[in-house]
C-alpha cells in the first residue's frame, strides 16, 4: 500500500481512506469493539474536499461517560504529571484561528488521561487479530517513546490526554483493522508536509508541528507546506513512523484507491490522504534479504511474540527451527525475510525480541506469484481464499486460516469443515470471482 500524504495525514483520515478503498466498516468496527472501551460509536460520510469525492470517518460519544466502565479492565489509577499533548480528536489540520470553530465544547472532555501502561495492557488483553494487535502496539509505542523524550520521563509513565481519548484509540486500532481487512502487507508513505503556526491543545498553545509529531518523525523525511495550520497529527505521524517506510509509489498493479478526508475543508488545498493499494505482477523477480540468528535462551512462550514483532517490522516471512548449538545445547535458529529497505528495522526487532547479540544477512533473488484474496460465503460466514496466479493461471488456492478459525468458533464447527466449505464455494464461483488485494 502507498499512502500519498500530499496534504498531510491523521488517524481518522487514514481509516477513512482505507474504508473508501474497500475495507468494510462493519468488519473494522467489530475489531475495535473487542477493546474494553465504551461510550462511542462511529460512522462514515461521503464528502468533497477540493476536486475529490472522499470519505470521512467520524467517532462520536454515545452519551455514556466514555471510559467509566474501564476501571475493571486494568485501568490505571496512578498519577503522572507528564502528559502527551497529541490532539487528534480535533482532526482539524487547522490553525489557532480556526481550531475553535464549531468546537466550543469538547465532547470527550472529562476523560482521565490513560498511561501507555494502561493502553498497552488493554491492547494485549483484547481479542484482536495478531497483526492488528502488533501494529496498534507499535503505533502507540512510537507515541509513548516520543513523549518520554519530550518530557524526560519513563516511557511507561507517559499519560496521554487527547491521544488517550476514546476517539484516538478507535482511530489507531481501526486503521490497523482496516489494513488487515485489505490484507495490507507492506506500507510505503510519501514525505510528510509540515504546516506552520500554532495550535491550541490541553497544554495551551503549541507550535506546529507539535513536539510529539516532531519526535515521532525522527528519521522520516518531511517537506515544507505553505499552510498556517497542522497538517500532520501525532496519531497520523505515529501510524506512518511505526508501520511504513518512506518512499515514492512502488511498482505495483493498482487495484484499489481511497481518499480519506480531514474535518476541515480549506480553500487552499484538498484536505485528503490517498491510499493506493495493489500487488506485484505475476512472476516478478525481486531481491529479498535473509536475516539469520541462533539463540539458546528463548522460551517457547516467547516465539509467537517474536514472529509477530518481525512481521510488524516489515518481514515478508519469518520462521523458527530447533538446532543443536555449541556444547550440545538445544537452541532455536531464527530466519526472517525482508525487503532491503526493511532490513534494518527487521534486524532491530530480531535483536530486541530474540535477545540475540547479532545476526547475519545476505541478499537472495526471489520470484513471486501474484496473489489476490477472494471472499466467499460459507454456511457459517464469510471466508477469504488466497489465490496465487502465474501468467493468468491459478496455481494455488487456500482459505485464510484466521478467517476459518474465527468462523468455526462462532459457528461451533471444526475448522476443517469451514475450510472445505470455503474451497468448495471458491471452486463453484471461479468464473465470476473477483478478489481483494495484498497491499
Amino acid at each position: 500500500m502507498f499512502l500519498d500524504c500530499f496534504a498531510g495525514i491523521a488517524g481518522d483520515m487514514t481509516v477513512a481512506a482505507l474504508i473508501h478503498a474497500g475495507a468494510p466498516l462493519s468488519d473494522v468496527l467489530a475489531e475495535v469493539r473487542a477493546l474494553p472501551v465504551w461510550g462511542w460509536d462511529a460512522r462514515v460520510e461521503r464528502v468533497h474536499r477540493g476536486a475529490y469525492a472522499a470519505t470521512r470517518f467520524v467517532v462520536e460519544p454515545t452519551g455514556a461517560p466514555a471510559g467509566e466502565a474501564e476501571t475493571g479492565s486494568g485501568h490505571d489509577h496512578g498519577h503522572s504529571h507528564q502528559h502527551a499533548h497529541g490532539h487528534d480528536h480535533g482532526h482539524g489540520h487547522g490553525s489557532v484561528a480556526d481550531s475553535n470553530a464549531g468546537s466550543a465544547v469538547d465532547p470527550w472532555a472529562g476523560q482521565p488521561p490513560r498511561t501507555w501502561r494502561t493502553i498497552r495492557r488493554m491492547l494485549e488483553q483484547a481479542r484482536l487479530r495478531p497483526r492488528v494487535r502488533t501494529r496498534s502496539l507499535a503505533t502507540f509505542a512510537v507515541l509513548a517513546e516520543a513523549e518520554a523524550r519530550v518530557h524526560g520521563t519513563p516511557v511507561d509513565d507517559v499519560a496521554f490526554h487527547e491521544v488517550g481519548a476514546v476517539d484516538s484509540i478507535v482511530d489507531i486500532v481501526a486503521a490497523c483493522a482496516a489494513m488487515e481487512c485489505l490484507d495490507v502487507d507492506t506500507i510505503v508513505a510519501s514525505p510528510l508536509p509540515m504546516g506552520h503556526g500554532q495550535v491550541r491543545t490541553a497544554h495551551g498553545l503549541l507550535p506546529v508541528p507539535v513536539p510529539a509529531t516532531v519526535e515521532v518523525l525522527r528519521g522520516f523525511p518531511v517537506v515544507p507546506f505553505p499552510y498556517a495550520g497542522e497538517l500532520v497529527t501525532p496519531t497520523g505521524a505515529a501510524l506512518v513512523a511505526a508501520l511504513a517506510r518512506p518512499g515514492h509509489m512502488p511498482a505495483m498493479r493498482v487495484e484499489l484507491v481511497g481518499y480519506g478526508a480531514g474535518t476541515r475543508d480549506p480553500s487552499t488545498h484538498a484536505n485528503v490522504v490517498r491510499a493506493v493499494l495493489g500487488r506485484g505482477e505475476a512472476g516478478a523477480a525481486a531481491e529479498v534479504v535473509e536475516l539469520r540468528a541462533q539463540v539458546d535462551d528463548l522460551t517457547g512462550e516467547s516465539v509467537p511474540g517474536l514472529i509477530e514483532a518481525l512481521f510488524a517490522a516489515g518481514a515478508v516471512d519469518a520462521y523458527v527451527a530447533p538446532v543443536t548449538m555449541k556444547k550440545g545445547r538445544p537452541g532455536l535458529a531464527i530466519t526472517a525475510l525482508s525487503s532491503a529497505e526493511d532490513r534494518v528495522a527487521v534486524g532491530e526487532a530480531l535483536i530486541r525480541h530474540a535477545g540475540t547479540l547479532g545476526y547475519r544477512w545476505s541478499m537472495h533473488p526471489r520470484e513471486v506469484a501474484a496473489r489476490r484474496l477472494v471472499p466467499v460465503q460459507t454456511p457459517w460466514g464469510e471466508v477469504r481464499v488466497k489465490v496465487a496466479e502465474r501468467d493468468g493461471r491459478v496455481v494455488h488456492a487456500a482459505p485464510e486460516h484466521e478467517d476459518c478459525a474465527r468462523v468455526a468458533l462462532a459457528g461451533g464447527v471444526p475448522v476443517a469443515e469451514v475450510r472445505g466449505a470455503a474451497l468448495a464455494a471458491w471452486a463453484g464461483s471461479r468464473s465470476g470471482a473477483s478478489g481483494g488485494q495484498a497491499g
